[in-house]
């Protein structure tokens, strides 16, 4: 063993400083063992001084300390050259350091060569290069545009993704403001409004429209953030954003296709209805009364027969163009499928301002048409008016006393106008009301049953409530000839509880049979807002001992809330007492879009009209796919309505919807119906009842939603 040489007490002592670590090696042995180290040394590494004494210089050293920094140590150590460089180091309890390590050569008046090494933990400002480092990365490396101010709102900084989303390079924009991007679409008050919520809060957050350098669109979903000095004034602005172009055209086309006629552009009978029953709402306060004009052209087959549909199609274009030129910005005008065309005016006060501008139109479509083979072509129509100033009165009243009346002028003798008998329509309303109360008083009004597939495994897993009419004299009569008198009536609440709690008394049934299904009911704005439907939630379930969930609360997506966050709080408290929420008839009006977004919901079912054409129209396939990709990005079921044949179920299945209903998978059944159907001894129905064994349902709990953990 090579003999150590010590150094020189008096060396030794100068040495001992305290807040350096200081370590001297023998040079010119093998390894170069240390023959000194400091008391900070010892604090450094926790190793001490007679434990390290004799051993390598190179004993700290981690197991991937970098190579390329070990081959320099040896190459200084060689030439006897003085070297700082940083390296991973390990201490005696295991954890690991930065050691900035600058090592220098000494050599004695005797020949005797030393090296001599300072080390200082510098983990705190490697981790802090390194972040660095990463947060260089991200800013680099993110698919998010960013932009950074100073106080001035100056631009100082970009990342290449704020190039790629708006085509400006970073040396266009340095010192200039961000409005460069404006497009003019966002008014001042809208800039002040955000930069106060920025002052106040720290951040804001919303969609801005922006334009590329090419002029072209850039919607952006923002944040913008402050920063602040250590005064707590600010000294930057970044701004980070992402592209949502092409989600908003989307969510616009969708909106567009749920809510107009494709053809004319006009509204679509569904989304007509809609906005009829809010003038009608409205005439509570305004008094002004309202008229609907019910337009039925007349003699159009023989164009379509002779010139073609195509020809037919162009005239309805024209006529549409017609309409709206006529109309005031207030007034609805909306092509009901055909050759019908309806239109609503609010505010005319009697109906005789409402004759007038249906002899305005009369005269306006008569007037010749040119095809595009070059043929004049024209065309009459007949025309119904409906007048009311009652509040009360029913959308569907009102549209078929006006249908009623445009028969009547077609047997006039057609290119005339007739009227509805104002009496006539206010006792259709008070006559259907008293008889539509004593048919609910009196057990007319029953549940039919439609049941829901679970398509990832084929089973019944719920059943969609339908209310039917059993008339004593017409047989069983579908919703359309009374949910609107009880929806508008002082029956709504009433019939709100009786559906909860017949609800209650299927899964009841069910449940003691060993099965697990959701019973779906639909409910009324009035019956959610009022709150009405959650105490009668509570009730139904301590009445007949349920665990939750037993219901589904289905929104019908024409309902328009009076206060959206009133209804998302009392839908959300409903949740928490077990039931699902599903938004119904998905696609049928301008509103879902939103709903679909805001409400609580746990499924979305997707209105039969749009699902009728998925199998054998490719611009319906690529829809329902839309409607179904969104609803999974928003962690939302899908429910696909109105199956009827094996292709449709195909299409949808393997467009990953969730659940399915339609005739195909069962017909609304009555109570009777459902017990022989699914639980006799007898039965034997092609998709059978989840049972409360079923595998991933939690003893039943689990049911139409997957989503229950969102509970």
């Amino acid at each position: 063993m090579t003999q150590l040489a010590p150094l020189p007490r008096q060396l030794t002592r100068l040495l001992e400083i305290p807040s350096l670590s200081i370590s001297v090696a023998d040079g010119e042995a093998h390894d170069a063992p240390l023959v000194y180290v400091n008391e900070a040394f010892e604090v450094l590494t926790g190793y001490r001084r007679d434990e390290v004494i004799g051993r390598s210089c190179r004993f700290l050293q981690a197991d991937d300390t970098d190579a390329a920094d070990i081959d320099r140590l040896r190459e200084a150590i060689r030439k006897g050259a003085p070297i700082t460089l940083t390296m991973k180091n390990r201490r005696k309890d295991g954890t690991l350091f930065w050691n900035e390590l600058s090592l220098s050569t000494i050599v004695t008046d005797a020949g005797r060569r030393y090296l001599v090494g300072l080390q200082r933990d510098v983990s705190a400002r490697e981790q802090a290069w390194q972040h660095l480092a990463l947060t260089r990365a991200v800013f680099r490396n993110t698919h998010d545009g960013i932009l950074v101010t100073d106080a001035s709102k100056r631009i100082i900084d970009t990342n290449p993704a704020f190039t790629r989303l708006t085509g400006y390079p970073q040396a266009e924009v340095l010192g200039k403001r961000p409005n460069l991007l404006s497009s003019g679409k966002h008014d001042s008050g809208f800039y002040q409004s955000m930069f106060a919520a920025v002052e106040a809060r720290g951040f804001w957050t919303g969609d801005i429209w922006n334009t590329r350098k090419d002029g072209s669109q850039l919607i952006e979903n923002t944040t913008i953030s402050a920063i602040r000095d250590e005064y707590g004034e600010i000294v930057n602005y970044i701004g980070v954003f992402r592209d949502i172009t092409q989600r908003r055209l989307n969510q616009a086309r969708l909106e567009r296709i749920a809510s107009y006629d494709p053809l004319t552009g006009l509204f679509n009978r569904s989304h007509f209805n809609t906005l009829l029953e809010r003038q009608l709402e409205s005439l509570e306060f305004t008094q002004t009364g309202l008229a609907v004009l019910f337009l039925d052209l007349d003699d159009f087959k023989p164009i379509n027969d002779s010139f073609g549909h195509a020809s037919g199609d162009a005239l309805l274009v024209e006529i549409s163009r017609r309409l709206k030129r006529l109309m005031r910005a207030n007034d609805l005008t909306a092509r009901f499928g055909g050759d019908e065309f309806v239109i609503a005016l609010n505010g005319l006060g009697t109906v005789e301002k409402a004759r007038k501008v249906a002899q305005k139109v009369l005269d306006d479509i008569v007037q010749p048409y040119a095809l595009d083979n070059g043929e004049r072509v024209t065309v009459s129509a007949s025309v119904g008016i409906a007048f009311t100033a009652a509040h009360d009165t029913t959308s569907s009243a009102l549209l078929d006393a006006a249908d009623a009346a445009m028969y009547a002028a077609k047997q006039q003798g057609k290119n005339r106008i007739a009227l509805a008998d104002p009496k006539m329509l206010c006792h259709q309303t008070e006559d259907a009301l008293v008889r539509v109360k004593a048919a609910f008083e009196g057990g007319e009004i029953e549940l039919h049953f439609q049941p829901v597939l679970d398509l990832a495994n084929d089973e019944i897993i719920g059943f969609e409530a339908l209310a039917r009419w059993r008339h004593p004299e017409k047989g069983v009569l579908g919703p359309q000839h009374f949910i609107d008198i009880i929806t508008h009536s002082s029956l709504s609440l009433p019939f709100g509880r009786w559906l909860i709690d017949q609800a209650g008394q299927v899964v009841s049934l069910l449940r003691r049979h060993g099965h697990h299904a959701l019973i779906g009911v639909n409910l009324a704005q009035d019956q959610i807002e009022t709150g009405a439907f959650i105490e009668a939630l509570s009730a139904t379930r301590h009445r007949h001992d349920l665990t939750a969930p037993f219901l589904v609360a289905e929104v019908l997506e024409s309902t328009h809330f009076h206060d959206l966050d009133l209804a998302c709080s009392l839908l959300n408290e409903a949740r928490q007492h077990g039931a699902l929420v599903a938004l119904d008839d998905f696609g049928a009006g301008i509103s879902s879009i939103t709903y679909a977004s805001q409400l609580p919901l746990n499924t979305i079912k997707v209105d039969r009209s749009a699902v009728m054409h998925v199998d054998s129209r490719e611009d319906q396939h690529q829809f329902i796919s839309g409607i179904i990709a969104m609803g999974h990005a928003m962690q939302r079921q899908v429910l696909a309505e109105g199956i009827e044949t094996e292709t449709q179920l195909d299409s949808i299945r393997n467009m990953g919807c969730d659940l399915a209903q339609g005739y195909l998978i069962g017909r609304p059944m009555s109570y009777e119906q459902l017990h022989e159907h699914y639980l006799s001894d007898a039965a034997a129905p092609r998709y059978p009842l989840r049972r409360l064994s079923s595998p991933g349902t939690s003893g039943g709990d689990e049911g139409l939603s997957r989503a229950i953990s969102s509970l």
